[in-house]
């Protein structure tokens, strides 16, 4: 018996890994029932590595780090495993998004680098220390915020590098023009015009370009 998953979570699953995010599953369900429902999520893959509350017990924090890159499940684990995996993989330097629902998850919802709660099915503890909270306790919404993310962070590199450029050719023409002995080629108000209405237009010309998926 296990609990049926959504039918978007597969393609979720496929779109984070083709953006480059691993995606973990960390249940206190038994280790055959979680293999069988991260497989058929697309989390787990043949060759993967299944580690139990009581394997992570036995390891070393150096051991358990070392093998974070063969594991894709995580079972039978308790609310102090679960913190205990979140630090291990901070310890590696991996930015880490968490999802819970309950008040054991609170702990590892507070460490994580981004706490996600469940807005309908999340405990108020849970949404108290998250982040950020899911009103449709969906994991394809997480996916979603993901490329929004990232194509705003594109587009900020886009108009912070016009900017420079535009402006670094500006300092270059009035400093060299100093050394040259030569006039100002231009002037503060020539200055100001460029910045605040040629630039102006062009940045938001920028910023309203059509996006692009970054799966």
């Amino acid at each position: 018996m296990k609990d049926a998953l959504r039918p978007e979570v597969r393609e979720a699953v496929k779109k984070a890994t083709s953006a480059g995010i691993k995606v973990v599953m960390i249940t206190g369900d038994h280790k055959i029932t979680a293999e069988a429902i991260a497989r058929e999520a697309g989390i787990y893959h043949d060759g993967d590595t299944i580690l139990t509350g009581e394997n992570i017990d036995s390891l070393s924090d150096d051991e358990f780090a070392n093998m974070l890159d063969k594991v894709s499940v995580f079972a039978r684990v308790t609310p102090d495993h679960k913190l205990k995996i979140v630090m291990a993989y901070k310890k590696r330097g991996e930015i880490i998004a968490m999802t819970g629902d309950g008040v054991n998850d609170a702990p590892s919802l507070v460490a994580a680098d981004l706490g996600v709660s469940m807005g309908k099915i999340g405990t108020e503890v849970a949404k108290e220390a998250s982040d950020i909270v899911l009103l449709d306790d969906n994991f394809a919404s997480i996916i979603a915020a993901i490329e929004e993310g990232r194509n705003i962070y594109k587009t900020i590199k886009k108009v912070i590098l016009y900017l420079f450029s535009t402006s670094f050719g500006e300092a270059f023409t009035i400093i060299g023009a100093l050394l040259l002995g030569f006039p100002l080629p231009i002037l503060a108000a020539q200055i100001v015009w460029l910045n605040f209405v040629t630039d102006g237009f062009l940045d938001v010309s920028l910023a309203m370009s059509q996006r692009r998926k970054v799966y």
